[in-house]
C-alpha cells in the first residue's frame, strides 16, 4: 500500500480515519521544502488582470476591522501597505504555473475531480484572513517562514460570523488546539472545522484545495440532464386522499407525497444523474473561462489530427478545463466544461487516455484510432480547447 507522507498510514487509512473527519498535523510532509515561487512573483501575478486575487488587510486589535481590496493589484496597492497585519491570495496557481503541477501529485489518490486549485498566500508579520471555516478539504502547506494554526475539535455547521463583512469570520472562535508550522509542514483540515492561521513571520502557505458540488448544484443539473433526455416526468398522485376542512390547505399528507415523488425521481435518474454530477464537477471556473476559451479553434478532421501527430507533435492538456469521465454497461461519457461527451463500449477504455494524461502522442493517437467515438470525441475537445497542439 502507498504511504501517505511520512504518516506510517497507508493513503487509504488516511482516507478511512481523516478524510472529512479530522484534522491531522503532518510534519515534513514535504521534507526540506523550498517555495518555487518567491513572494515577488507571487505579486506579480496577483497584478494580472486575467488572474484572480485578494488582499486583505487587519486593522486595529479587536478583529472586527478588515478591508478586502479584489485583483489585479497594482504598485500603488503595495506601496501603502504597512509593515504587519495584511496577507495577499492569489487563485488557480497550479493552472496559470504548470511547472507546479508536481506539487499535485502526492493528491493523486483523491478524485481529479474533486480537486480545486493550489492557492498561494503570502503575508508579512501578524497577517491573517481571520478565524473561520471552510466548505471544502484543504491541505495547508508552510512553503517559507512560520505561521501558527489554532485549530476547533468540532466541526461548525451554523457559524455566527461577524456581520457587515465582505470575508466570513466568525463572531466567537476558542480554539481547542494551537500548532506552528514551519517549511514543509502541513495541516489537513476537513470541512467546516474553525481554524485561524497568523504569520509569525514573513511567510507563503501553499492551500490543496478540494472542492465538492452541493445539493442545489446536483439537483440544478439533474433537472437540466432530464429535460435534455426527455425523459417522462411522473405527476403527483394522491390517491390517498381523504377529506378536508380546508380547499387551500397543502397539508403534511401533501408534502410527504412530493417527498416521495422526488426520491423515486431520483432514484430512478440513473445515467441522468451521472451525467448531471459529471457536467457539475466539469464546469470551468468562471475567473478561468477566458483564459480557457483561447485555446478554442475549428473543429479538425480526423485526418488533419493525424497529419499533426505524424509531423511529431504532440496535444497538451489544457489546465485551465476540468475533465471528468463515468461509464456504465452501456457506454460511457467524457465530461469537460459543463459538456458531455458520450462514447459507445468500444471506447471506455480510452477515456483515461482522453481525460487524465498530460499529453497525447502519437503512441496515444493509434490506442484512439481502435475506436471511431473516441477520435471523434478528441477532435471535438480539440475544436472545444480542452486539447492544444504542441511540437515535441
Amino acid at each position: 500500500m502507498t504511504e501517505f507522507f511520512n504518516t506510517g498510514l497507508s493513503q487509504q487509512q488516511f482516507l478511512q480515519q481523516y478524510w472529512q473527519k479530522r484534522p491531522l498535523l503532518i510534519r515534513q510532509a514535504f521534507p526540506e521544502f523550498e517555495s518555487p515561487l518567491s513572494a515577488e512573483e507571487l505579486a506579480g501575478l496577483a497584478c494580472e488582470p486575467e488572474i484572480e486575487s485578494r488582499l486583505i488587510e487587519e486593522y486595529g486589535q479587536d478583529g472586527c476591522n478588515w478591508q478586502v481590496t479584489p485583483g489585479p493589484l497594482s504598485e500603488s496597492d503595495f506601496s501603502r501597505l504597512p509593515e504587519t497585519h495584511w496577507t495577499m491570495l492569489v487563485q488557480d496557481v497550479d493552472k496559470h504555473l504548470p511547472g507546479l503541477q508536481a506539487l499535485l501529485d502526492p493528491f493523486s489518490f483523491i478524485p481529479e475531480w474533486r480537486r480545486d486549485d493550489l492557492m498561494i498566500s503570502y503575508a508579512p508579520k501578524y497577517g491573517s484572513v481571520g478565524p473561520h471555516t471552510d466548505a471544502y478539504d484543504v491541505f495547508l502547506l508552510q512553503a517559507m517562514g512560520t505561521r501558527r494554526w489554532q485549530l476547533g475539535n468540532r466541526p461548525m455547521h451554523e457559524a455566527k460570523l461577524i456581520d457587515g463583512l465582505e470575508l466570513q469570520i466568525l463572531s466567537d472562535f476558542t480554539p481547542d488546539q494551537v500548532w506552528d508550522l514551519q517549511p514543509g509542514d502541513m495541516l489537513y483540515l476537513p470541512p467546516h472545522f474553525a481554524h485561524h492561521g497568523v504569520a509569525l513571520n514573513e511567510c507563503m502557505t501553499f492551500s490543496f484545495g478540494f472542492r465538492a458540488p452541493s445539493t442545489i448544484d446536483v439537483l440544478d443539473a439533474l433537472v437540466n440532464a432530464l429535460l435534455e433526455q426527455g425523459r417522462d416526468v411522473s405527476r403527483y398522485q394522491d390517491p390517498d386522499l381523504i377529506l378536508s376542512q380546508y380547499g387551500a390547505e397543502i397539508d403534511m399528507h401533501a408534502v410527504a407525497r412530493a417527498k416521495q415523488m422526488l426520491h423515486q425521481a431520483i432514484d430512478q435518474a440513473g445515467p441522468a444523474l451521472a451525467t448531471a454530477l459529471g457536467k457539475v464537477v466539469s464546469d470551468t471556473k468562471p475567473a478561468l473561462s477566458a483564459l480557457a476559451a483561447e485555446a478554442s479553434t475549428d473543429l479538425p478532421s480526423i485526418n488533419e489530427l493525424n497529419a499533426c501527430f505524424e509531423r511529431k507533435q504532440h496535444l497538451q492538456r489544457n489546465l485551465y478545463h476540468r475533465f471528468a469521465w463515468t461509464a456504465n454497461d452501456m457506454g460511457g461519457q467524457l465530461f469537460m466544461a459543463g459538456e458531455s461527451y458520450p462514447v459507445g463500449l468500444n471506447g471506455v477504455s480510452n477515456l483515461p487516455i482522453l481525460s487524465e494524461k498530460n499529453t497525447l502522442n502519437i503512441s496515444d493517437w493509434h490506442c484512439l484510432l481502435n475506436d471511431k467515438d473516441s477520435v471523434n470525441v478528441l477532435c471535438h475537445l480539440v475544436a472545444d480547447g480542452g486539447w492544444f497542439w504542441q511540437v515535441d
